[in-house]
């Protein structure tokens, strides 16, 4: 589970199963060689490329005649492009035949020619015969292994051969042949990798293809794309072509002639065209196709209003208002409804209700200047059309109503030409930081940005707006910029905790934990009875590995009486993890008592469980988080991680792939993923999993043990080698690293350093050297056979 192990646990697995594939033994009889060279131009590598071109996955295939090849299903079915190599050449193939319940497909290779294979039927098949399994395991080549018939099984209501002739990842869709070179089975898959018992497909099977498989699908052609009907239209309205947008407007609906927002888009242009009755009929259209629109009822309040019916156009409004109460647009046209009427008083709550809904729009503090103004109230008529203009430095009319309201307030005439060209500079910078703060908590970062930029412009020394251009910097991942607006803001004032939480955590990201801590503590002594000060620090401490820290900082939350169900849930998940199980299992307790339907609490539960080796328990409360919410990541991901565990490969993928999908971020997601397609043989989407879990981690060690083996599989050594390095660096001992340094040198030429991990490797554990090095020699890697044994 993504929670209920640590990376070591993790790791652990990942070493057993590398140990199981890697020291499966090897036959070099001279009946399998002589078998291997004859048989050899009858199997080919299967090569599987993704959209992009990259190489996805690779497995092995058999000659059946005629340019037909038969290999697993598995290897070639989510393949954008299939390649067939045979010696040195390469044909470009597809799958033309498929049995997916079987797992075998043909494939027509253009310019194959290798010769068929006789095959041999399963009947007088018996438990004990020598067989030679020919294919290309972990991508190495074409290489020979060789074992016994250990049973004939039954999966699935089939009978299937199972022998302990060795295989790896790019074994699948390769032949086993018994002694006279018959083919017997199709390697699929492995069964039991600790016995070395390996699963084959019957060849009788492949005769039956031709009334079992289905044909491919045929590929419809690609529709003609979908015009971006709104965000073209909403382009036409803001830039004003309303010609372009009503025949844009007709085009729509005529394609689509249900669409209510077509008929509203329609009514905009008619209506800044003075085609009043047309954009009412427009509107009735649309309200007849979505009565529920509330821009429809608005616009037709508008319209409503400019013909004269004011009566239907309050009624409209209304409305509009029912269906959504934060309107803003209803409220500005109901006051500049009331400043024509003559009515100030009436429309002067209309238009703070607008500014209160939207501060970001500048009409809505111009109207309220205009009410303030024709109250008689010049000061608060004054900064309502400062911080309008803040917002929209290009309205003429309301500068100019701006200028006459300082002339009539005393100002001198320099100081009205400076309003009149930098209305922006003058302005109050409380009034935008509140402009800012009010775009900020609607996540509209860039007009926040530009706010909280003009209140320090107008009070460079005020450390409250560097601290919120800081907060938004951050939003916006700018980090290099917040880091010095909030290096600013703690110079002009280092006791403003709400910089400090921000620089503490912007250190941790960029992994100086040494400064995120300092950050940290100094914001609990400033403001030690905030729980989120003492949530910063245990969050640090947890990152650099100072569990005692992080555990007495929950403590204290909850000793104020203040922690929520997460903090005791991520207390719950420390303590368990520090080897306190009966402190964990008394948080644990609380927790549940307070919310037992809290998804986050239930996957941490859950880890508890698997800590303590209770599978099922641990299953359970992960189907209870999932039953609470089906889409929280890390429930699914530990779902994936269980599934894993309990062989059911195929469901963990599925999984996974809906984790990652919700929340991409998750790093241990991506690992579960990968391994998953490894255990499924897809060494190309294995790789894609890895790399984006080690850009979140880079120093995972599980994933670069699984993306080493990936690379191995792809036969790109320098690459597994490397990786295998990551891990050495911090644990130089561990043996599967070293075995996969050592295959991965190899491969990739190195003789001289390979000999070095191999000493290295003889060192540490003598009998896993002794099985690399056959592991090697048996898969045909240039210099293995000089390694002393």
């Amino acid at each position: 589970m993504t929670r209920a192990r640590t990376g070591i646990n993790r790791l652990a697995a990942a070493v057993a199963g590398i140990a199981a594939a890697a020291f499966a033994p090897c036959s070099h009889a001279d009946d399998a060689q002589a078998l291997f060279d004859r048989l050899a131009p009858s199997v080919v590598t299967v090569l599987a490329y993704d959209e992009a071109g990259a190489a996805a996955g690779q497995g092995s295939g058999v000659a059946l005649g005629g340019g037909r090849i038969v290999s697993n299903c598995h290897v070639v079915r989510d393949a954008a492009r299939l390649e067939v190599q045979a010696a040195q050449q390469r044909h470009a193939a597809r799958w033309t035949r498929a049995d997916s319940s079987r797992d075998l497909c043909v494939l027509e290779a253009e310019g194959f020619a290798g010769p068929p294979v006789r095959i041999r039927p399963l009947a007088g098949l018996a438990v004990g015969e020598p067989v030679h399994a020919i294919g290309n395991p972990l991508g190495f080549g074409l290489a020979v292994s060789s074992g016994l018939v250990t049973r004939l099984a039954e999966i699935d209501g089939e009978r299937v051969i199972l022998s302990s002739a060795a295989q790896s990842p790019g074994s699948s869709g390769g032949g086993l042949f018994d002694a006279q070179g018959r083919l017997v089975g199709i390697s699929t898959g492995v069964l039991s990798a600790g016995q070395q018992l390996n699963i084959a497909l019957p060849a009788d099977w492949v005769a039956q293809l031709a009334s079992r498989g289905i044909a491919p699908p045929a590929v419809p052609p690609l529709p003609e794309p979908e015009p971006r009907w709104v965000d073209e239209g909403f382009a036409m309205q803001e830039a004003g072509a309303w010609q372009r947008l009503q025949a844009h407007a007709l085009a729509w609906r005529a394609a689509q002639p249900t669409a209510a927002r077509a008929s509203l888009f329609l009514a905009a242009a008619l209506f800044n065209q003075d085609e009043v009755a047309q954009a009412e009929a427009a509107l009735r259209e649309a309200l007849r196709q979505d009565d529920h629109m509330a821009h429809a009822w608005h616009y037709l309040g508008l319209v409503l209003h400019q013909a004269g019916r004011q009566a239907e156009a309050e009624q409209a409004m209304d409305r509009a208002l029912a269906l959504l109460p934060a309107s803003s647009g209803v409220y500005l046209a109901r006051g500049r409804w009331r400043l024509d009427a003559g009515q100030p008083a009436q429309a002067l709550p209309l238009a703070e209700r607008a500014v209160a809904i939207a501060p970001e729009e500048p009409q809505h503090w111009l109207l309220l200047g205009a009410v303030r103004q024709a109250l008689g109230q010049p000061d608060e008529a004054i900064r309502a059309y400062r911080a309008g203009l803040s917002l929209n430095e290009r309205d003429e009319a309301a500068r100019n109503q701006l200028a006459r309201l300082l002339a009539g307030r005393g100002q001198d005439a320099a100081a009205h030409r400076t309003l009149a060209e930098h209305a922006g500079r003058t302005t109050d910078a409380r009034t935008l930081i509140a402009v800012g703060l009010a775009d900020y908590d609607r996540q509209r970062y860039v007009p926040a940005e530009d706010a909280f930029r003009r209140a320090i412009a107008a009070a460079p020394d005020m450390a409250e707006g560097w601290e919120k251009l800081g907060h938004v910097l951050v939003k916006m991942q700018r980090d290099d910029e917040a880091a010095e607006a909030l290096d600013r803001a703690l110079q002009l004032d280092p006791n403003r905790v709400e910089a400090r939480i921000e620089r503490s955590n912007l250190h941790g990201r960029r992994g100086d934990l040494r400064a995120a801590l300092a950050d940290a503590r100094r914001a609990t002594e400033l403001a030690p009875q905030e729980p989120r000060t003492w949530r910063g620090l245990a969050f640090h401490s947890t990152a650099a590995q100072d569990p005692r820290t992080a555990i007495a900082a929950y403590r204290r939350i909850d000793d104020m009486g203040r922690a929520t169900v997460a903090d005791l849930a991520t207390l719950g998940d420390l303590l368990s993890r520090s080897g306190d199980a009966s402190g964990a299992l008394a948080v644990f307790t609380k927790a549940e008592a307070l919310d037992p339907r809290d998804a986050g609490l239930m996957v941490n539960i859950s880890a508890f469980h698997g800590r303590a080796g209770d599978r099922a328990k641990a299953r359970q409360y992960i189907d209870r988080a999932l039953a609470i919410d089906p889409r929280h990541a890390v429930a699914l991901s530990s779902l994936g991680y269980l599934q894993l565990l309990g062989g059911t490969t195929d469901e963990a993928v599925k999984t996974l792939e809906r984790a990652v999908a919700i929340d991409p971020s998750l790093s241990n997601s991506w690992i579960n993923l990968g391994h998953a397609y490894l255990r499924a043989r897809n060494a190309g989407r294995a790789i894609a999993a890895l790399d984006k879990a080690l850009a979140l981690t880079p120093n995972a060690f599980d994933a670069h043990i699984y993306i080493a083996q990936a690379y191995l599989a792809t036969r790109d050594g320098a690459k597994a080698d490397a990786h295998a390095q990551k891990v050495l660096a911090k644990l130089p001992d561990m043996v599967p690293a070293l075995g996969l340094a050592l295959l991965g040198q190899l491969m990739d030429g190195r003789a001289d350093e390979a000999l070095a991990t191999y000493r290295r490797l003889q060192a540490r554990d003598p009998l896993a050297a002794r099985r690399f090095r056959e592991q090697a020699i048996g898969v045909g890697l240039a210099g293995a056979a000089g390694l002393p044994p």
